[in-house]
C-alpha cells in the first residue's frame, strides 16, 4: 500500500482517519469543511501555477478521471532530464511512499519546494506535509536547496487586476524550528504508520482529536461504532477523551461520575435519561424575553468568503456579506418580510444603505449566533463612514437568539447535542412543511449559499440568474421566519 503525503499528515491528525482512508473508504460522506479546503485548494493552485513564468503541469489523469499517478512520474523524470525551470505536480515515488510536489523550482544543480497552501497563516500540519515533501524527494536523489510555504498574504488588499506577487507571500522553512522537527519525526512516523496498516480493525486513537471532527468526511462512520447518545454527545463537554479514556461513555456513566456539566448539559442528559420530551427554565426565559421590544427585526447575513479576492477593497477569505433578510414582528403579531439579495461583486454600499434603510438605529434586533452578523455590521461601518454610526447602532441592539439554548432555558430531546438553528427548529416546531430546510428549491444550507451566489452572476449562463437568485432569497428568508417560529415557542413555554 502507498503511502501518500495525505495519508501521511492524516496518520499524525488521527490514526483512525487514516485507518479508514485506506480500509473503509466508502464509508466516506460528503464534509463541509473538507470540502471547502479541496475547492479553496484547488483555485489557489491554480493561480499559483502562473506565480511562476515557464511552468510545466505534469498532471495526467486516465480515462475514468482519476490520477494517472505513473504517467506523472514518468513525464516528472522527463522534466527533469530536460531540465524545465518549474514543474506544477511534480511526481515521485520511492518505496511505498508517493508525493506531488506543487511547484518544484530549478536553482542551480539543486531545486527548491513550493507547497501552496490556501491558507493566511502557517499551521502545525504545514510542516508536516512539507517535510514530508522534502523528505520524499532526498530519498529520490533531488538536491533540495530550500523548501517553502506559498501562502496567501492577509495584507494584501486587491486594487484592479488581480497581483500574483502581492497576493502569494513564500514563507522559507529551512531553518524554522517546527519544520526540523517535523522532518526529524519522519522515519520513526512511518513505522508506527506501517504497524497501523497491518491491522485488522481501526485503532481507538481518533478520541483525542474529537474537536477535529467536523472536518472530517469519516465522522458519522467513526461514531456509529459508539454508544448513541455517549459523552461525545453532550453539548460543548471538555475533556470528552478523557472520560472515554476512563470509561465513562454513557450518559448513565456520565450522571453517575464527578463530571461537572453546565446547566445546558445537565438538561441534555435528564431528558435522555428520564424520557424527557422537553426541559424548561420558565423564569430564565422570562428574564431572557424581557430583553425584547417591538417591534422585533429578525435579521440574518449570508455572504461569500473567495479564497481569492473578487473586487476592489477585499481581502484573501475575506467575509464579503452579499444578502440579508428581515422578519419584522410588530406588537400584534403582524409580520412584515424585507430582505436584500446583490447583484454584482461588491455588493456591500447598496447592501448597507438597504439595512440602514430598513432598520432603525435603536430597534431591537435578533439574530441566531449573533457574532457572524455583528461581524459584518462592524466591517460594513468600518467601510462606509457615512452609515458608521447607524450600522454600528444597529450592531449594538442585535440579541442572540441562541442564548436560552446555550444556558439551557429551553432544552428539547429532539436537539441532541446541537443548538443549530437547523437542529432547533424542527425540533420546537416539529414536521412542518413550511419550515423544512431540505424541501426548499435550490440552497439547503449556508455552504450552498456561499457557492450559488458568484456563479449566480456568471454572465456567461444568464438562465442561472433567475432560479439561483429565487433559491437565495427562499434559503435567508426561512432563517428568519425560522427565528420568529422559535420565538413563538419560547413565549408559549414561559407562560
Amino acid at each position: 500500500m502507498t503511502i501518500s503525503k495525505s495519508n501521511y499528515v492524516k496518520f499524525l491528525a488521527c490514526p483512525r482517519l487514516c485507518w479508514f482512508s485506506f480500509f473503509a473508504k466508502d464509508e466516506a460522506e460528503p464534509c463541509d469543511e473538507e470540502c471547502k479546503q479541496i475547492k479553496d485548494g484547488k483555485i489557489v493552485g491554480d493561480y499559483a501555477k502562473r506565480y511562476f513564468k515557464d511552468v510545466l503541469d505534469v498532471t495526467k489523469t486516465k480515462p475514468d478521471g482519476s490520477l494517472d499517478i505513473s504517467g506523472m512520474i514518468a513525464a516528472t523524470k522527463q522534466a527533469l532530464i530536460d531540465n524545465v525551470p518549474v514543474i506544477a505536480e511534480a511526481s515521485f515515488s520511492t518505496d511505498d511512499l508517493f508525493c506531488s510536489v506543487d511547484l518544484l523550482v530549478k536553482a542551480g544543480d539543486a531545486y527548491d519546494i513550493y507547497e501552496v497552501k490556501a491558507a493566511k497563516n502557517v499551521a502545525g500540519k504545514h510542516y508536516q506535509d512539507a517535510a514530508f515533501q522534502t523528505y520524499v524527494l532526498k530519498k529520490c536523489g533531488l538536491n533540495i536547496r530550500h523548501t517553502y510555504l506559498l501562502i496567501l498574504n492577509k495584507d494584501y488588499v486587491r486594487h484592479g487586476n488581480l497581483d500574483l506577487q502581492q497576493l502569494f507571500l513564500p514563507v522559507l522553512l529551512d531553518g524554522e524550528t517546527e519544520f526540523l522537527s517535523a522532518y526529524a519525526q519522519i522515519n520513526a512516523t512511518l513505522v508506527l504508520l506501517r504497524k497501523l496498516l497491518e491491522r485488522k480493525d481501526a485503532p481507538e486513537g481518533f478520541l483525542k482529536q474529537h474537536s477535529k471532527c467536523k472536518e472530517c468526511a469519516f465522522t458519522s462512520y467513526c461514531y456509529s461504532k459508539l454508544p448513541n447518545p455517549n459523552v461525545f454527545s453532550i453539548n460543548g463537554l471538555q475533556k470528552q477523551a478523557e472520560l472515554y479514556s476512563d470509561g465513562i461513555v454513557t450518559f448513565e456513566e456520565v450522571a453517575n461520575s464527578d463530571t461537572k456539566l453546565n446547566k445546558r448539559q445537565k438538561a441534555q442528559v435528564d431528558a435522555y435519561l428520564n424520557k424527557k420530551d422537553v426541559i424548561c427554565d420558565k423564569e430564565g426565559l422570562r428574564a431572557f424575553l424581557a430583553t425584547l421590544t417591538h417591534p422585533i427585526y429578525h435579521l440574518d447575513f449570508e455572504s461569500i468568503e473567495p479564497v481569492v479576492p473578487v473586487c476592489d477593497g477585499t481581502k484573501p477569505l475575506m467575509q464579503i456579506p452579499t444578502q440579508y433578510s428581515l422578519h419584522i414582528e410588530y406588537q400584534d403579531g403582524r409580520l412584515e418580510h424585507k430582505q436584500f439579495l446583490g447583484d454584482s461583486l461588491d455588493p456591500r454600499r447598496k447592501l448597507a444603505e438597504s439595512l440602514v434603510a430598513n432598520i432603525p438605529s435603536d430597534a431591537t434586533v435578533l439574530a441566531y449566533n449573533k457574532t457572524f452578523e455583528c461581524g459584518r455590521l462592524k466591517e460594513l461601518a468600518d467601510l462606509f463612514p457615512d452609515l458608521r454610526n447607524h450600522l454600528l447602532s444597529i450592531r449594538n441592539h442585535v440579541i442572540d437568539l441562541i442564548v436560552p439554548f446555550k444556558q439551557g432555558d429551553y432544552y428539547a430531546s429532539a436537539m441532541g447535542g446541537s443548538n443549530s438553528i437547523k437542529e432547533v427548529l424542527p425540533a420546537l416546531t416539529g414536521n412542518d412543511p413550511d419550515l423544512d430546510y431540505h424541501a426548499l428549491p435550490f440552497v439547503h444550507r449556508g455552504s450552498e449559499a456561499m457557492d450559488a451566489y458568484l456563479p449566480m452572476l456568471d454572465e456567461q449562463e444568464p438562465r442561472r440568474y433567475t432560479w439561483m437568485r429565487e433559491g437565495l432569497l427562499e434559503y435567508c428568508k426561512l432563517d428568519t421566519l425560522a427565528m420568529v417560529k422559535i420565538l413563538a415557542v419560547l413565549r408559549e413555554a414561559a407562560e
